[in-house]
Parts: structure tokens; C-alpha cells; sequence
């Protein structure tokens, strides 16, 4: 199946390679792997403990100068896509988006993981006293110069009962904490985002925010999310001389139409710290 360019969503959704792993036991599924990336299901624990919620996490490894996507993906590319409704014995399933990274090839800029990403994940059982089978169709891609779309059915199952607490099954659930750590906060303040405004500087409508932050900010990002009809360039940061206060200022395109104020969800980034909140920016 040949790959296309990383050119943009149509482009991209040309192409789909399908594959599968059969149901595993334990603590991991089996490995589906591609040329450029590996993809499995891991456990925190190898067996439910009794507990109504699981931790599992969607785990792809992907091998150098590789690239997938945030739920937002950017100037380019598609997110991945989850589908759970197979599964058995689930009542929800709660999917968390680690911190992107902002990653630019020929002048786009795409959000994303490099290397190795880990998708946390709460499972809500329905019965503590029976297996849990998680069966998942999700549809992801992996980009470099080129842009492979893939379509992966994975399945894995926790049985009843006491966990074993293997090696393996700590080091799953390590790997899981480590990302879920990564997972911007709605209630952390090490960072915060002071206010925002919409305002017009020259010929360019931009979204400026203050920002502050306990420590000192080293590279500050910020990844916004908004109506469908307006969209956000590169931001420009601009740090204060003790390095706890920034302006950011995000150009937007609003396709010549009047802006009108609408909640964003803007996601702020720095090294290991990352917030989200729902900011709805005041106009001048």
C-alpha cells in the first residue's frame, strides 16, 4: 500500500492499511507493527482487583524522525481515532491526550509525539466479578516526510481476580503514570494563563494572552482550539526579564468575517508543565 504526502486531511484519508491483533491475556496485547511504528494495548494491573476502573493506556512507538498526532493535529494530518463499543464488560472509557509537541516540516506545523507516546485511558467496568475485554478499531497515522494511514483492531483481556504484579505489569503501569503525568491539568496553577484579548495589530487580527508562571518559563507554546471557521497561526512569545510572565500573541484568520467571542480551549505548554483551560477571550 503506498504511502502519500503530508499534505493535508484529504490527502492523507486516501490511503488506509488495516491490520489486527488477536485477543491477549494479561498485561499487553500483542505488538502490531509496520514498518515505521509499533502499536499495543497496556495494563496497569493483569487482573481487575475487584476495582471498577481500570487503567490501560494505547502505546505507540514510532521509529526515528516519526511522527502521530494530538486530537488536534494541526497544519496537517488527522488525530487518531478510538472506537471501544466492542468491547465487553465496559461501561466507559475515558481517553486522555498527553501534551502535544509542536513539530514543523516545509513551513506547516504539525501537533504531535515523537518516539514513543502513551494514550492513557480509564475503563469503567460493568461487573468486578467477570473479564474485562477491551476490543478497540482506532484509525492513526504515522508521518515523516510521508504520511501512512493505518487502521489497527486491537484487543486485550484483564481477567477477574487478584492481580500478580509481574515486572512487566509495573513497568506497564509506570509507563502509563509517566504519560498520564503529561496530561495538561485543569486544575494545576504552576502556569496560568492571566488573560486574553482579541485585538487588532496592524492589518493582523491575533489573540493575545499574559501569562505567568511560579518558575521560571523556558519555551513557552501554547495549542488552541476554536470554532471551526477560525484559524490560529504560529505563536510569538515574548518573555519578561525574570522569565515568570509572557505575552503570547497568536495570529488568527477569520476568514475576513467580523470575530465574535467564543470559548477556546487553549492548551499551554512548558517543558514538563502543561494546563488546559476554556478561555473565552474579551474583543477591543
Amino acid at each position: 500500500m503506498p504511502p502519500v504526502k503530508e499534505i493535508g486531511l484529504t490527502a492523507v484519508l486516501a490511503v488506509v492499511v488495516g491490520l489486527s491483533a488477536g485477543r491477549a491475556h494479561a498485561a499487553a496485547s500483542e505488538w502490531i507493527t509496520t514498518d515505521f511504528s509499533q502499536l499495543r494495548l497496556i495494563a496497569a494491573h493483569d487482573s481487575s482487583n475487584g476495582d471498577r476502573e481500570l487503567d490501560i493506556g494505547v502505546q505507540v512507538r514510532m521509529e526515528e524522525g516519526w511522527k502521530t498526532y494530538w486530537r488536534n493535529p494541526g497544519d496537517a494530518g488527522f488525530p487518531s481515532l478510538f472506537d471501544w463499543s466492542a468491547s465487553q464488560n465496559v461501561s466507559d472509557v475515558l481517553l486522555a491526550w498527553p501534551a502535544p509537541k509542536r513539530i514543523s516540516f516545509d513551513g506547516l506545523d504539525s501537533f504531535g509525539y515523537q518516539d514513543e507516546v502513551v494514550f492513557p485511558v480509564r475503563v469503567r467496568t460493568t461487573d468486578t466479578a467477570t473479564p474485562v475485554v477491551i476490543n478497540v478499531d482506532i484509525a492513526y497515522a504515522v508521518c515523516k516526510n510521508i504520511c501512512v494511514p493505518l487502521e489497527a483492531t486491537v484487543s486485550l483481556e484483564i481477567p477477574a481476580g487478584t492481580s500478580s504484579d509481574t515486572p512487566g505489569t509495573k513497568a506497564h503501569r509506570a509507563l502509563i503514570q509517566r504519560f498520564s503525568g503529561r496530561v495538561p491539568s485543569r486544575e494545576e496553577a504552576q502556569i496560568e494563563i492571566a488573560d486574553a484579548t482579541v485585538r487588532r495589530i496592524g492589518s493582523e487580527k491575533v489573540l493575545r494572552m499574559r501569562v505567568s508562571a511560579r518558575a521560571s518559563f523556558d519555551h513557552p507554546d501554547v495549542f488552541i482550539e476554536g470554532p471551526a471557521d477560525v484559524f490560529f497561526g504560529r505563536p510569538r512569545v515574548e518573555l519578561a526579564s525574570d522569565k515568570r510572565t509572557a505575552i503570547i500573541e497568536v495570529p488568527m484568520d477569520v476568514g475576513g468575517s467580523a470575530y465574535v467571542s467564543r470559548p477556546l480551549t487553549i492548551t499551554l505548554v512548558d517543558g514538563a508543565r502543561a494546563i488546559e483551560r476554556t478561555v473565552s477571550p474579551t474583543t477591543e
